[in-house]
Formats: structure tokens, sequence, C-alpha cells
């Protein structure tokens, strides 16, 4: 399996995708480029010679890869498909595991740059009171790291019915007698839908609950996939196939439609007796979209913060600080203490 970088043609430093340009630049020369002028590289990597085509499968799992720039040994999970060099922080693209079968159909590039990212990060820290000393350090704000996740996306469609019953109770006085009539009437629904990007994880890691927080993206902004895209950011390929989510994917159209289907119902007290839902023609797409994300731990517990880089919007879990807690809990106790005290001399 190839590690590929992707190489300024005026200097020949490893090139970055900027998401504030959309465009690849140079951090060396500050030359500027455009994803098409790597068109013919992407196009060679998707036509593996007879002997790489061979082997791929051999290679498919393996976790050592020589990084293009200066030689060293690169470890990788066996989902890694883009990361870095830990010795000369040159970008790499790990070809084959975004080749064949598991070559996605498109990427939505990052909108979010690294320093909007970490801004955000600030203010979401800024309107909490107890986090720990120290806890925004420079430091680990640099660890903040642009990745690409695997999404499935499926279109389908969707019919059925739906029987329901509301029940309205109304109540008046007619002098010393109190009346009430309770009117319960059936409902019938039934209709079609058709279900458009639908997002379901690709990914069984732990990040696999992340990639839930952080939707929804914005599928006007999908382009073809190329390789070039994933230059300078993290990336994993997918490990989830349609078969293992299908059931899932089903299960949650069929919800969502009678819960439409229920939402035409204009009555109160709306009690839905027995629906049916049936969904098919599913079309799979696999995509690639873009999330920053920060690890941390603080005492026991591992932490994470999410912003997806297309739209900014964020997720987080922020750890708190006892012993600011404590003293917090300290002077409420010692307030209520005071008060206590003159409540008792105002009423001795």
């Amino acid at each position: 399996m190839e590690a590929v970088q992707y190489k300024c043609p005026a200097c020949g430093a490893g090139l970055k995708f900027d998401a504030e340009k959309q465009d690849f630049i140079c951090e060396y020369c500050d030359s500027v480029f455009k994803e098409e002028d790597f068109f013919k590289k992407d196009e060679a990597l998707k036509t593996p010679s007879p002997e790489k085509e061979e082997n791929r499968e051999k290679l498919e799992n393996a976790l050592l890869y020589s990084c293009p720039s200066c030689g060293a040994q690169i470890v990788t999970d066996e989902t890694t498909a883009a990361t870095t060099c830990y010795y000369c922080s040159n970008p790499v693209v790990l070809s084959g595991r975004l080749s064949g079968e598991l070559k996605p159909d498109y990427i939505i590039p990052f909108k979010v740059d690294k320093k909007n990212a970490i801004e955000k990060f600030k203010t979401l820290c800024g309107k909490k009171k107890f986090l720990p000393k120290n806890f925004l350090a420079e430091s680990r704000l640099e660890e903040i790291k642009g990745v690409y996740f695997p999404y499935w996306y499926i279109d389908c469609d969707a019919n059925g019915s739906l029987n329901a019953t509301s029940r309205q109770v109304k109540s008046w006085v007619v002098g010393d007698i109190k009346y009430t009539e309770t009117t319960v009437m059936g409902h019938f629904r039934q209709g079609k839908m058709q279900v458009v990007n639908m997002p379901e994880a690709a990914l069984k890691s732990k990040d696999r609950d992340l990639m839930k927080y952080v939707c929804p993206f914005d599928p006007s902004d999908f382009v073809p996939f190329s390789m070039s895209y994933l230059s300078g950011y993290f990336a994993e390929k997918r490990d989830v196939e349609t078969s293992e989510v299908y059931q899932q994917a089903a299960n949650n159209v069929k919800s969502y439609s009678a819960e439409r289907l229920k939402s035409t119902i204009n009555y109160a007290g709306v009690t839905v007796k027995d629906s049916q839902i049936n969904v098919g023609n599913f079309k799979w797409k696999y995509n690639l979209l873009p999330v920053w994300v920060l690890n941390y731990k603080h005492g026991e517990k591992n932490y994470i913060y999410a912003l997806n880089g297309q739209t900014g919007s964020v997720y987080g879990e922020l750890p708190v600080c006892k012993k600011k807690l404590g003293v917090l809990f300290a002077a409420v106790a010692a307030a209520s203490a005071v008060l206590l005290t003159l409540a008792e001399v105002i009423f001795l």
C-alpha cells in the first residue's frame, strides 16, 4: 500500500488543504494550488499496477508505512487513511486504504480551519466557571486535529398506513351538577415518503457516538472524492458495511414515517393503535465528513470535544474542578449558616 504525499511543485515541501481558502497551500514558499492540479496523480492511484493490485489485499491490514518525505516508519490503526508523520510533521495519505471498493463517493472539504476551531473551543470553555486550572493551555489546544470520518448516506422510499384514536374530554357545570363528555374518534392515515441523505456512522470505534452528535451536515457542499483533500488532515476508512446498518436504518425510517403520519392528525390525545410501514429501494453512498476533535484526560476520565468542520456546530464534554466546587459549596454553606442564625434570632 502506498503512502502518498502531495508535494509543492515549486519547492517540494508537503502541501495542506486550507479550509479558509479552499485551496492547497505550501507553508514554506506560500504557493497556492487548485484541486485539479492533482487530478492526474489521483487517477494514477485509482489504477494501480498489476503487482500492486495483487498484493493489495495482503497489505490492507498492515500497520507500518514509510514516510515519503523523511523515510521514518508511520504507525497507524487499521482504519487510518490519512495522518501526519510524527518526525517531520508532513501530511501523508495512505492511498490503498481508500481505493477500489473502499473509495468514498463524496467528501465535504473542511470549511472551518484550525484557528477558528480553537476559538470556538475557548468560547465554550469561557462559559464554564469550574474548569480545572490551566485547562486552556495552548499546548493542549494545539492537540486538536481535523479528522474525516466515514458515513453511509442513505436514500430510500417508504409507504404505509396508520390507525389511531383521539380522545377529547369536555366538562361543564349546570347548577350543582357537573357534566363530562368524552369523545373518542378513529383515524386512518396513509401515505408515501422519500428519504434522502440519511446519515449512518460507518465506523465501529469509540468515536461512533461522537459522529452522531456532530450531525447534521449540509449535503450541498458534497464534491466528488479526491484524496488530495485529505492532505494535512487525518482520515478514517469505513469498517461498517451496509448489511450491518441496514436494519437500524430501516427501523429509523419506519419510526420517522409513523411519526409523520401521526402528525397529520390534528386532534388532542392521539394514541397509535397500529402501523404498517414498508421501506425499500435503498441506495447507499459512502462519504467522508469533516470533524475537529480534541481528546483530553482529567483524573481518571477521558473527555472529548468535537466541532462540525463544515457548519461549526459544537459538541463537548468538559471536566469540573472539584476544588473550585468545594470552595463554592463552603461559601454557600457559610451563607446558609448566617441566614439560619438570623432566623433563630428573629424567632426567639
